[in-house]
């Protein structure tokens, strides 16, 4: 009987103490906000963070950051002469036509999560002037896309025209693809991604 005493008395004793310290043992806590991933933008400071923030935004699949690199009143794209003569609709290639592309290609069903999505740029030439930027890049994508004739590798030359935005820093208003040999462009990518 005294170990039954002593199981009690320490089991009283235990909630007193828990009652004492004041834990709300049974209430319910505040819900944490839900895991986001991973995801990195840097404040573009200077014209080279867009192209930085662009990179990430593909490889990370991050249609927010993506669009956040470019000016959503004026943007435009302008596609490769190539691509522009197959599909004319490039033409009218906007603010909203890059949001669709993005949201599209990084789906699911466009390029699965096992499957490679990764941009390069290699800048050649930048010219800063006041609040206006041109930067000319290389650029090569490569994306495991799962839809049926669209190229995994695009390569070519991309003129970026960026200003100081209204938040202070750095956005694309104008992106001038280039074909630079035979391999499929940017252009033809957004054609048949969108």
């Amino acid at each position: 009987m005294r170990s039954g005493a002593r199981l009690r008395r320490a089991a009283l004793t235990g909630i007193g103490l828990a009652l004492l310290c004041g834990c709300e043992l049974f209430s319910t806590r505040d819900a944490e906000p839900p895991d986001s991933g991973r995801s990195t933008w840097n404040t573009p400071r200077e014209p080279a963070d867009v192209l930085d923030n662009l990179r990430s935004a593909i490889f990370e699949r991050d249609a927010v950051n993506y669009m956040r690199s470019f000016d959503s009143r004026v943007f435009v794209f302008e596609a490769d002469q190539v691509a522009l003569n197959r599909d004319p609709s490039l033409a009218e290639w906007g603010y909203e036509e890059e949001n669709a592309h993005a949201v599209r290609l990084f789906s699911e069903g466009t390029v699965p999560r096992d499957s490679a999505l990764f941009a390069a740029f290699t800048v050649s030439d930048e010219t800063l002037i006041g609040d206006s930027a041109e930067v000319h890049a290389h650029y090569e994508l490569n994306a495991g896309v799962a839809l049926t004739g669209v190229p995994h590798h695009v390569a070519g030359t991309a003129y970026f025209f960026l200003r100081m935005g209204t938040e202070g820093y750095w956005q694309v208003y104008l992106w001038k693809d280039l074909r630079t040999d035979e391999a499929s462009t940017w252009s033809d990518f957004k054609s048949l991604v969108r």
